[in-house]
């Protein structure tokens, strides 16, 4: 009983001299990085105080089952903060070895561990490991999770800007591609452009090729699948600036070549649009 009242004593007390002791350990660089990251040295104390302060009051209880639910709920806010900061979960995982590490140095420091009743030590040894033991777990969980919504959410803007449809009247619009056009990103674009044109009201909509090195069987299927769909919501699809390396693809699928609005550039589609007017 001894040993754990000190232990846990010890640990609420001293948690913020603890939590600067574990910022020295750690490497240089990674401290480094998180202040390049914008978190200030004394805001980092105070974040990781709180583990500290978890553990001595479990050290305290002799049971981590009262802090289990806080410790869960601050790993997951540092994994989301460390994706937030471009923090690596490899990062993440150097800290928590060290938490180990720099809270037992402490005890040793303060406390005649000798003189204690190993099975104290013991029981204390396991509730410390539990304790981080589920703050890894909970980091590793949620550090992917928070990580592949951060991708999936910078996809999906990056898809926005690589698909944009700019208006030139309130009838016509004009989507220049520029890259590769593989399957995969003629399917972002059909689900991107659909919506868009639907939204500006447009008649017309010019597919300016011109920028586009080259593009697969199956991104030249999408393409003309492009075409029916804008069709079926009263859009004409114009195609502009297609290479022979373009072409060639478009024979070999056996699409209707007759049955696509062609200008060979887009210079030249405005053009006419214009004589339209």
């Amino acid at each position: 009983m001894k040993f754990f009242e000190a232990a846990g004593q010890l640990l609420r007390s001293h948690h913020i001299e603890i939590s600067i002791e574990i910022s020295r350990k750690l490497d240089k660089r990674y401290t480094s990085f998180l202040n390049e990251s914008g978190l200030a040295d004394d805001a980092i104390t105070k974040w990781r105080a709180q583990l500290i302060h978890f553990i001595g009051t479990a050290i305290l209880d002799q049971s981590d089952a009262h802090v289990t639910d806080s410790v869960a709920d601050w790993a997951v806010q540092t994994a989301e903060g460390a994706v937030h900061h471009g923090v690596g979960i490899d990062d993440l995982m150097l800290t928590v070895r060290c938490y180990r590490g720099v809270i037992w140095d402490y005890i040793e420091k303060e406390i005649d561990i000798e003189a204690m009743n190993p099975f104290s030590v013991l029981k204390v040894n396991r509730i410390i490991d539990a304790i981080l033991d589920q703050t890894a777990q909970v980091f590793s969980v949620s550090y992917v999770e928070y990580h592949t919504k951060a991708i999936r959410a910078a996809q999906k803007a990056f898809n926005e800007v690589s698909f944009p449809v700019v208006a030139l009247s309130d009838q016509v619009a004009v989507l220049p591609l520029i890259g590769e056009l593989s399957e995969e990103r003629a399917s972002i674009l059909l689900e991107n452009v659909l919506p868009k044109c639907k939204d500006l009201k447009i008649n017309d909509l010019i597919l300016d090729l011109s920028g586009v090195p080259q593009v697969d069987t199956m991104g030249t299927d999408k393409l003309f699948q492009l075409k029916q769909s804008l069709g079926l919501i009263g859009i004409n699809l114009i195609f502009t600036g297609i290479k022979p390396s373009l072409a060639l693809p478009m024979v070999n699928l056996g699409v209707p070549l007759d049955q696509l609005n062609v200008k060979g550039t887009l210079k030249n589609a405005i053009s006419a649009y214009k004589l339209m007017q």
